[in-house]
């Protein structure tokens, strides 16, 4: 019975429902969420959006910003969405509920399905994924062995009907703010032998701008590219970290120091087009 619903999870993978949820809820009691793993370490799971469900909603249902989403989805920033279009959301180990309770019923939570990738071995699902016991992952899904085959559908645990809640990620605020945090832990490891800058000035950001997937960007006249920097903005005490990838271009106005993306617009809270900022880095 067990290999039955196994092969029946795969038959629903290859062919998805429409939409995800309905006109009134983001998850229903049919729905199953299939995460495979995005190119940041990330579970991916695609809400196909349903009539009259909106960007915005569909963001704090997850847990997340509309920045969030954009992360993930640059291209909704400036074409919209559409009823039955796809929407890649991040689904965090946290907000997974790996062994059933008395609280985890039929009338409230759906089945989590990991996707099997070419090269993915029970023992690095297990381990290395969701750190769970690999008999576990096996009994669970009727499985005679370890054998896997791509794109199989394993039920690794369940998850509620109600949505994620922001206190679930590893860091309030969201997937850009968790990206925020790791590129901060690596900014402390650029100081061995190195000496901190500390500017101040103002800083612009394109609003025009589309970037593909990370968005936590920077244009800087002297900090090393691939470089990790520190950006604050004084009026909301916000610190968001960026990596440089690239030179502020010679037609901007000198007095520029700082040429950020509309995410990190975004995360310092800034509205104008122009703002002051503090930055740090080390060179």
């Amino acid at each position: 019975m067990r290999g039955f619903i196994s092969s029946l999870l795969l038959f629903f993978l290859i062919s998805p429902a429409g939409a995800t949820g309905d006109s009134l809820n983001y998850l229903t009691l049919k729905d199953t969420i299939f995460i495979t793993l995005g190119p940041q370490g990330d579970n991916m799971f695609t809400h196909h959006i349903a009539p009259k469900q909106t960007l915005y909603s569909l963001a704090a249902f997850y847990g997340l910003s509309l920045s969030d989403l954009y992360l993930y989805n640059p291209e909704l920033r400036t074409q919209g969405v559409k009823v039955g279009q796809g929407v890649r959301v991040p689904i965090p180990n946290r907000a997974i509920i790996r062994y059933k309770t008395d609280e985890v019923t039929d009338q409230s939570h759906i089945p989590v399905c990991y996707v099997v990738r070419k090269g993915d071995t029970m023992y690095r699902i297990s381990k290395q994924f969701f750190r769970m016991p690999i008999d576990t992952i096996r009994v669970r899904n009727g499985l005679p062995d370890t054998n896997l085959k791509t794109g199989q559908a394993l039920q690794i645990g369940w998850m509620s009907v109600s949505g994620i809640a922001d206190t679930l990620r590893f860091v309030q605020g969201g997937a850009l703010w968790q990206r925020s945090y790791d590129l901060g832990q690596r900014f402390e490891y650029q100081t061995d032998g190195k000496k901190e800058i500390a500017q101040s000035g103002v800083a612009t950001w394109q609003k025009d701008r589309v970037y593909a997937e990370q968005e936590l960007f920077i244009l800087h006249r002297s900090a090393a590219l691939n470089s990790i920097v520190a950006l604050t903005n004084p009026m909301s005490r916000k610190t968001v970290y960026v990596q440089v990838i690239g030179r502020i271009p010679p037609n901007f106005d000198g007095s520029i120091i700082a040429v950020v993306t509309p995410t990190v617009a975004e995360m310092l809270g800034v509205i104008d087009p122009k703002f002051f900022v503090r930055v740090r880095y080390f060179k």
